[in-house]
């Protein structure tokens, strides 16, 4: 499993404006810094979000069903990798070194928990249900439960990534009315090779910037490091392990159903 190259250092900035929307955001997941930027605690948010996860797990095991199980298959030696796999999920089973990209593809896109599998990916572009990428997941889930409206804002994503920077861009950016609803945001997408005139000119024009480094005095609000993504990151792969528990379920069940049909028309 690779980890998101943003994880540990992602931060959500709302930029200061007279003429943007005045927020509301719940106050048991906020806390003000000396006059500078609101300080959104993602470990809070993501306390309450494993608990909601809990519950869901304690129900549907006392349900009479199998508890939910996560394995993990890590690719390469990256450092950040490691600590992903032994700090954040808690729970590999089998670790091994292979080509990270077959391996996304070969875990099946329903159990697909990272939301890496080639048909997740796809469906996610194409507004339908699918697994989510944690961390992106959980920037999104940040920005919704704190309350920081998206609707027609400008929204800076700061690096393209596959695992962060698309699927965030990718979330806020889709309509609000489609299967999985998105963000109906305006989305800057900016990288490497984004002149740094440029980017200042969109970071000044944008009502939400999303980096790797956010600026405390510049912002109205901002997610710390540490506390900040990386708890998010870990309770959406929870909610996800959840999510893929049940369909796998459903789809055994329509499995033995259509088994029983068969063996009732061959009688």
């Amino acid at each position: 499993m690779p980890a998101p190259s943003l994880m540990s250092a992602l931060a959500v900035r709302l930029l200061h404006s007279a003429q943007r929307c005045s927020l509301h955001p719940r106050s048991f997941h906020l806390a003000a810094v000396r006059n500078e930027a609101v300080v959104i605690s993602g470990r809070k948010l993501a306390q309450q979000i494993k608990q909601e996860v809990r519950q869901e797990v304690e129900e549907w095991v006392a349900s009479g069903n199998k508890r939910p199980h996560l394995s993990v298959i890590l690719v390469g030696e990256n450092p950040a990798s490691h600590s992903y796999v032994l700090n954040k999920t808690r729970a590999a089973a089998d670790v091994e070194h292979i080509d990270e990209r077959k391996i996304c593809n070969a875990v099946s896109p329903d159990k697909d928990v990272d939301g890496f599998h080639v048909i997740n990916v796809g469906r996610m572009c194409l507004d339908q249900y699918s697994m989510l990428p944690a961390t992106p997941w959980g920037v999104w889930e940040i920005i919704k439960r704190t309350g920081i409206p998206t609707l027609g804002k400008n929204v800076v994503v700061a690096g393209r990534s596959k695992n962060v920077g698309m699927p965030i861009a990718m979330l806020l950016h889709t309509d609000g009315a489609h299967e999985r609803p998105g963000g109906d945001a305006t989305v800057t997408i900016s990288h490497r090779y984004t002149p740094k005139e440029q980017l200042k000119k969109h970071t000044i024009l944008a009502d939400i910037v999303i980096s790797a480094a956010g600026v405390r005095q510049k912002a109205s609000y901002i997610t710390p490091v540490p506390g900040g993504v990386g708890p998010m990151t870990v309770a959406m792969l929870m909610k996800n392990t959840i999510i893929a528990a049940k369909k796998v379920l459903r789809l055994e069940e329509r499995e033995v159903l259509k088994l029983k049909e068969l063996g009732v028309a061959s009688n």
